[in-house]
């Protein structure tokens, strides 16, 4: 029997990486469009195969798109409906002035899937993030002037959160849900290239795959060699942060007797800093003859 690339993939990362334990009860972030009804359709697909003991969706409904918003809703309410599955919805009413609405619609929606998770006693919240959702982070994250950690991305798993479309590509998610049959809402704002995001998407990442059809994987093959790197360095960087702090107190002299690279990853460890622009100011501070202090050295 022949499968979808998509499930092959899924699949492998589950072997690799045994995102889903046997027996897990699974919350799956859905939102209607192709990313989450793909991965609803695959946890079906492969719920026996998973050792999926219970499967639902959770809808969160930020009410900022006015019609379309409600529009999302029902069609989730009706999906689930449609595949016999619980689903759970909830809707938080944001102002749509609100400034930095991406990032704040974002913390808002972990914070009520985790919510949820906990009240309804699921062990897992799987969320429709791919491959190139992960390209499109870690370009953002050149953009603006990160370091390695920035480049790093997103990981297959964080705490309780899973990601089983990791390794799958866009294509490949509307391609399987199109061979299912399946229909998607589309988010309007998806398409508004005043958006960072949305311009990588569809002017950037197009330009790029023209040089190198396969840029997806290089960039996540990348993405693997710096992890092994990183972590080669978090260990150093510790070693080296313990030796240079004393009470609390920066040794400036031994501080700049590091390699600019320990220096760079204290200064982003202490300060909580990604960029490297802020980074180096706080170093050219230091050399000038200022004291950093650390409350967690």
């Amino acid at each position: 029997m022949s499968y979808h690339k998509l499930i092959r993939k899924v699949v492998t990362l589950q072997r690799k990486k045994m995102l889903i334990p046997k027996d897990s009860a699974l919350l799956v972030a859905f939102s209607g469009g192709v990313d989450s009804v793909a991965l609803a359709l695959c946890m079906l697909d492969l719920k026996d195969f998973l050792g999926i003991r219970r499967l639902a969706l959770a809808h969160i409904n930020h009410c900022i798109r006015g019609e379309e918003s409600f529009r999302d809703e029902a069609f989730c309410v009706d999906f689930a409906k449609k595949k016999g599955l619980e689903i759970f919805v909830q809707r938080l009413y944001m102002d749509p002035n609100t400034s930095n609405i991406e990032a704040k619609a974002r913390e808002l929606r972990y914070k009520a899937l985790e919510d949820i998770r906990a009240k309804e006693g699921f062990d897992l919240i799987a969320t429709a993030h791919h491959l190139n959702d992960l390209v499109e982070t870690m370009l953002l994250w050149i953009v603006r002037g990160c370091g390695r950690e920035g480049l790093l991305g997103f990981e297959e798993k964080e705490g309780r959160i899973v990601r089983p479309l990791y390794l799958v590509k866009r294509e490949e998610i509307e391609d399987f849900v199109r061979k299912k049959g399946e229909p998607w809402v589309e988010d309007s704002t998806n398409y508004d290239l005043r958006l960072a995001r949305n311009l990588i998407r569809h002017k950037v990442i197009p330009e790029l795959k023209g040089i190198n059809p396969s840029i997806e994987e290089s960039l996540l093959r990348l993405r693997e060699i710096l992890k092994e790197e990183e972590e080669l360095l978090k260990n150093q960087t510790e070693r080296a942060k313990n030796e240079v702090f004393k009470n609390g107190k920066l040794e400036r002299k031994a501080f700049l007797k590091l390699p600019k690279a320990i220096q760079r990853r204290i200064i982003q460890e202490v300060y909580g800093l990604r960029n490297l622009k802020d980074t180096e100011r706080v170093i050219n501070s230091i050399k000038a003859g200022s004291y950093l202090k650390s409350s967690n050295a």
